[in-house]
């Protein structure tokens, strides 16, 4: 029995490790490989463990133990792999936009002498990223500041593409320093009119911009045409990502307290959203974005 046992220790070590053993086992265990090294006599330890019938069945329980344990730790060295690529990713994802930013302001230091229009659109450009980049960084914004960002961005695509779309913006209401909002929810859908707006007949192409500013939320409403039938079709495999997410995130700050409503027509669709202020203490929330 005791060379039987001493085997069985040594065979556990071998392919599990004693580290995800329980420490009872582990230290009987322990005693029994050491005997092995060190070639001495036996200690009264493992005499008595020797006598006992117990350990036909503590053995066994050990091996079923040294296999949980070498499992669980090699789920944990999986779940530490996977957070390395996240975070790698995110770092990845936040090096190209920097990067970008800095390229935009090297070459607007050269066009800016040659071209004043051109260097006025690479101004706006990278006065854009830098607010995307940088002051979306928090999870909250001031709602001045996410307006301004959606202002720039219709002042690029009208540069860009001239009068078509038509746009329009209103505004109702004042807009005070306190007024904080989850940041590029409004930007997010004011993009998504423009990309699904591509496409639209010339003289019937138009995107109408609402903002009204209430007591303890904002409303916000945007209307777009639609391109025929068949570039919509195309359109339709790369949209509702950024949609589902913004709804994702809308019920999980707000749950109860938001509205978000959607008019898909022939040739228009329109969006309709109510989103409360966040807090000014909101940062320490833990605001999901």
């Amino acid at each position: 029995m005791h060379i039987v046992t001493t085997l069985n220790f040594i065979l556990i070590d071998y392919l599990y490790g004693f580290s995800n053993l329980s420490p009872i086992l582990l230290e009987i265990g322990s005693l029994y490989v050491r005997q092995v090294d060190s070639h001495g006599s036996a200690d009264p330890a493992i005499f008595f463990y020797d006598m006992m019938e117990m350990q036909l069945l503590f053995l066994p329980l050990g091996l079923k133990m040294a296999k949980y344990g070498t499992r669980q730790n090699a789920l944990k060295i999986s779940a530490e792999n996977d957070l390395i690529r996240a975070e790698l990713k995110s770092l990845r994802a936040t090096l190209a936009p920097h990067l970008i930013y800095n390229l935009i302001n090297a070459a607007y230091a050269q066009i800016e002498p040659v071209s004043k229009e051109s260097a006025f659109y690479l101004r706006k450009l990278s006065n854009l990223l830098r607010h995307n980049v940088y002051d979306t960084r928090n999870e909250s914004i001031p709602l001045q500041d996410e307006l301004y960002s959606i202002k720039s961005y219709l002042e690029l695509e009208k540069m860009r593409r001239g009068n078509c779309p038509q746009i329009s913006f209103q505004q109702r209401g004042v807009i005070k320093p306190k007024h904080k909002i989850l940041s590029l929810i409004l930007f997010t859908i004011t993009e998504n009119a423009f990309k699904h707006s591509v496409g639209s007949p010339v003289d019937d192409n138009w995107i109408k911009i609402f903002l009204s500013v209430e007591e303890k939320g904002v409303k916000f409403q945007i209307s777009n045409s639609k391109p025929a039938e068949a570039t919509a079709a195309k359109q339709e495999k790369y949209s509702g990502i950024g949609l589902v997410n913004i709804e994702r995130i809308l019920e999980h700050n707000f749950p109860g307290r938001y509205s978000l409503q959607s008019t898909n027509a022939a040739r228009s669709f329109k969006m309709e959203l109510y989103m409360p202020f966040v807090p000014i203490s909101g940062d320490e929330l833990g605001i999901l974005t």
